[in-house]
Formats: structure tokens, C-alpha cells, sequence
């Protein structure tokens, strides 16, 4: 019974290691140098599934609202998947949103959070 606790705890640690872990590199990541272009850029992971063509329709429409004022890049994981792993992509679709510096401002996965992406958007601006 004490072995089966002690695996347990240390799955939980390791977990929550990992997830740490995760979550201090991806605040860090920076756009990469090439695409830096002193506008606000949002990046979008994708693959040719459902989900990602659901929230296509909705980077496109940011994409018309901003026009100008915001570069968006789309990345097809599987075509494109060292950029991809550079952001550890875990979930697609996912977006991205990096400030004018290339800093990773906000990170996304479900269309419901777009609202969320959109308002930080106009703050950046």
C-alpha cells in the first residue's frame, strides 16, 4: 500500500514538473527573428482537420478586421513541424499572438478564447 502512494506522489510531481516546465518556455518563446516586422503577429498552427478549418474562419475574419495593422502567419504542422516544435505545439489548431518585439503575449487553442485574442490585440495596437 505505501509503494502504491509513493508512485502516486511521484507521477503527481512528475506531472506537475513537466507542466511547469512547459509552461516557462512557452512564455519565453519569442517569434523568430525572420518574421519580425515591428507589427503585432498572430501565428496559426494548423492541419487539415475540423477543428482547424472552424478556427481558420475566425483567424481570416481577424485577419480583414486588422488588415494592416497585423501580420498573420499560418504554419501547417505537419509540412511545417520544426516551427511547430520551436513552439511545442502540443494541441492544433492554436494561435499565437506575439507583440511587436516577437514576445509571445497569449496563447490559444479553442475558438471560444478568440474574444480573449481580439482584446489583447487592441491593447498591442
Amino acid at each position: 500500500m505505501t509503494s502504491v502512494i509513493i508512485i502516486v506522489f511521484f507521477a503527481f510531481v512528475f506531472v506537475f514538473l513537466t507542466w511547469a516546465l512547459i509552461n516557462l518556455t512557452q512564455k519565453k518563446k519569442k517569434l523568430l527573428p525572420e518574421y519580425i516586422n515591428g507589427k503585432p503577429t498572430v501565428a496559426f498552427f494548423w492541419t487539415d482537420e475540423h477543428k482547424c478549418r472552424e478556427m481558420e474562419k475566425f483567424v481570416n475574419e481577424l485577419k480583414e478586421n486588422f488588415k494592416g495593422s497585423v501580420k498573420v502567419l499560418n504554419f501547417n504542422v505537419l509540412k511545417d513541424y520544426q516551427i511547430a516544435e520551436n513552439y511545442l505545439i502540443l494541441n492544433v489548431p492554436t494561435v499565437i499572438l506575439f507583440d511587436r518585439e516577437g514576445n509571445q503575449i497569449l496563447k490559444i487553442t479553442e475558438t471560444k478564447d478568440f474574444a480573449k485574442l481580439e482584446s489583447k490585440l487592441k491593447e498591442i495596437i
